[in-house]
């Protein structure tokens, strides 16, 4: 799935991950080798999408560029959900 993403994407998923906790950089490393579960990418959404919910969304509720960034990272790691099984 790795190849799904550009370079900065996995820049800031392994970021995420680091920030995230051993488990996660486990993940991180599962994504790299394309050997996620399709539970394990439904918690790197879950990592992603709460990263969203508080860095990347404006007063207004509309996604700011770090916003944008994590939806865009949000629907690469989507669409390797099911690879690697």
């Amino acid at each position: 799935m790795s190849s799904l993403l550009t370079s900065a994407q996995l820049q800031l998923l392994l970021a995420l991950c680091f920030m995230a906790g051993e488990h996660q950089l486990a993940l991180a490393e599962k994504l790299l080798n394309s050997s996620l579960s399709s539970s394990e990418v439904d918690e790197l959404c879950e990592l992603i999408s709460n990263e969203f919910l508080i860095n990347g969304i404006e007063e207004s509720f509309e996604p700011n560029g770090y916003g944008l960034e994590l939806e865009l990272l949000l629907d690469a790691v989507n669409r390797g959900h099911g690879q690697g099984r």
